[in-house]
């Protein structure tokens, strides 16, 4: 009976201290520090990938806060009809914004028209002109969708993008396949060209030429050349969209087991790589 009783009390800690994660991973956290660069004025949007949740970007937004002097100052909940909840404001300094959509299964297509009226709102409402976006998996095809299909007709600007394990070139972007998608890159790109690819490449043009890439993959091994989801090759054939150069495009690989799809947006090393790409950290 003790046994029991014991067993009772750890598993209520434990979903306790679940929700309470849970809870804080989707409120806003300040740093209460200030910058005069231009670099750390622009607000920066993060978009979890498929079935993402406050988990999927909470933790690290939470890193960037403590380590990087950002500041979460602003949770925005879409909720499936479309509606937008705000919860805190906009800074003026490293201000980073959790993207949370409540229809998990909600394709880049949908997003890519609710971030385009995040972005009108921020802009009308807060006076925000200039983004960052950063994606998770799918979310990095929400980006693009945006770009290639909504923003030409936007107010605002997109300086930076970070896509995380963007799956650009994969045959299907929200549901493991059986096989881990990987047609081998030639210098005209991707050999096999899948419908997400091609989509993207008839309207690439509209990507504006001052905007800039960092592009971070995952490779858990030598012989694995993947993040357990999305390889190497389809995340970099990112790089063969880009029909023209930008102003800056850089490709990253993560190695190791702590480099797998869903652990990437926990590394340390991602972490790093964002803040100096974004804040000249």
């Amino acid at each position: 009976m003790k046994v029991l009783s014991l067993l009772m009390v750890v598993l209520i800690g434990i979903v306790g201290g679940f929700g309470w994660w849970f809870v804080r991973l989707g409120k806003p956290m300040l740093s209460g520090q200030s910058s005069q660069d231009d670099a750390d004025h622009s607000v920066t949007l993060f978009l979890p990938g498929y079935f993402g949740n406050r988990f999927s970007f909470g933790f690290l937004l939470r890193r960037l806060v403590r380590n990087y002097h950002a500041n979460k100052s602003l949770v925005i909940h879409v909720t499936g009809n479309g509606q937008l909840k705000f919860t805190g404001t906009v800074v003026k300094n490293r201000c980073v914004v959790q993207v949370l959509f409540h229809d998990k299964t909600s394709r880049p297509k949908q997003q890519a028209e609710w971030l385009t009226k995040i972005c009108e709102v921020l802009h009308d409402d807060y006076g925000v002109e200039r983004f960052n976006l950063v994606g998770h998996s799918m979310g990095c095809i929400t980006i693009f969708w945006y770009l290639t299909h909504q923003h030409r007709h936007s107010q605002v600007e997109v300086a930076n993008v970070v896509a995380i394990a963007g799956p650009f070139n994969d045959s299907e972007i929200a549901r493991n396949t059986r096989s881990v998608d990987s047609f081998p890159l030639n210098a005209n790109g991707p050999t096999t060209r899948t419908p997400v690819y091609s989509a993207l490449a008839r309207n690439i043009s509209d990507i504006p030429d001052n905007m800039r890439v960092l592009n971070i993959a995952g490779r858990i091994s030598n012989y694995q050349t993947n993040d357990g989801q999305v390889s190497v090759n389809s995340a970099f054939s990112l790089r063969y969209l880009l029909e023209r150069p930008l102003v800056y495009y850089r490709e990253l690989i993560i190695n190791g087991r702590h480099a797998n799809h869903r652990q990437l947006h926990e590394n340390r090393l991602v972490d790093d790589h964002i803040a100096r790409f974004l804040w000249h950290q």
